[in-house]
């Protein structure tokens, strides 16, 4: 097995190519077709801290986003900045809402959906969810959350042209032998005006730099393309995407760090594992440390989010 991890080079591959009928081996027991437990009571903040959090975010969303929680519209933008002082957090609620402005019973697709996670909370935002899953066994864990979930490929589902106003992909295009092929499919799918939101590893990471092959965002042999961000713009251009909004983003930057950490220091790391708080501290600082690098080369996240417009 051959893997390009010059990071001058823009894009990570695989040699030789892995055959369609022996993908589905790689994901036996993945970490995103698990059930993901609620977390323990006693590791919760405060119900006051709970509270307070809750309206910083809805303001937040409210504001930047468009969506709507009754709240005025003075207040999102005085309560809703409070998210900028923690940039990790904001990280993560940006995620969470996939970028996508609110669209009230937008219908949305999330390719690669795994146990529904995400699906849940866009639908809680006010869009009608579908999802798409080659794993059985994830779509039935989707399904008995009452999602609509659908089993196979994205093309194998034979959707309709113009069917769905945002069709999204969270740590999919990475793991897909033909990537042009499927956002051609992704822009069949969408409406005029619809959004394709994707999330993906980047090459151009500080992490990548700092660890090179152990890099944690490479994960042979289950990623197939790692991208950067010019050649990811270029394929969205090749798959007819016009309007493409791209950045990279310290989301889950920690884990980069400390997963990466685990595979120079061991040789393997595992999801799921608990660090003893020093370690997520260290985690934690190396993250702020990219953020603060962001300010000056807006290419270094661990992570590129996509927003293309059809």
């Amino acid at each position: 097995m051959k893997r390009c991890a010059n990071s001058e080079c823009g894009l990570v591959w695989l040699d030789p190519k892995p055959l369609d009928k022996d993908i589905s081996k790689a994901y036996k027991g993945y970490y995103t077709h698990r059930q993901v437990s609620e977390p323990d009571r006693r590791q919760r903040c405060r119900k006051l801290l709970r509270f307070v959090y809750r309206q910083v975010k809805s303001n937040y969303l409210a504001h930047k986003y468009g969506y709507d929680f009754g709240l005025k519209a003075p207040l999102n933008f005085i309560v809703g900045r409070l998210m900028y002082l923690f940039p990790g957090r904001r990280a993560s609620v940006d995620f969470g809402a996939l970028y996508l402005p609110a669209k009230l019973e937008g219908h949305l697709l999330d390719v690669g959906c795994g146990t529904g996670e995400l699906l849940k909370g866009m639908q809680a935002l006010g869009w009608q969810t579908e999802g798409v899953d080659f794993d059985p066994a994830a779509a039935r864990n989707a399904r008995s959350k009452g999602l609509k979930v659908h089993v196979g490929s994205l093309e194998e589902q034979k959707f309709a042209d113009s069917t769905f106003d945002a069709v999204t992909m969270s740590h999919l295009i990475e793991h897909v032998p033909d990537p042009v092929t499927l956002l051609r499919e992704c822009y069949r799918l969408l409406k005029s005006g619809g959004y394709l939101v994707i999330i993906t590893p980047n090459v151009n990471s500080w992490g990548h730099r700092l660890y090179r092959t152990d890099w944690r965002g490479l994960e042979p042999p289950r990623h197939l393309h790692i991208f950067a961000p010019a050649p990811l713009r270029a394929v969205l251009l090749e798959a007819g995407f016009h309007k493409v909004q791209m950045s990279t983003t310290i989301r889950a930057a920690d884990f980069y760090f400390i997963s990466s950490r685990e595979l120079q220091r061991a040789g393997t790391s595992e999801m799921g594992v608990r660090y003893r708080w020093t370690v997520r501290l260290w985690g934690r600082a190396m993250a702020m440390l990219e953020w603060a690098r962001l300010m000056f080369n807006s290419q270094v996240g661990e992570e590129i989010a996509v927003l293309a417009q059809k």
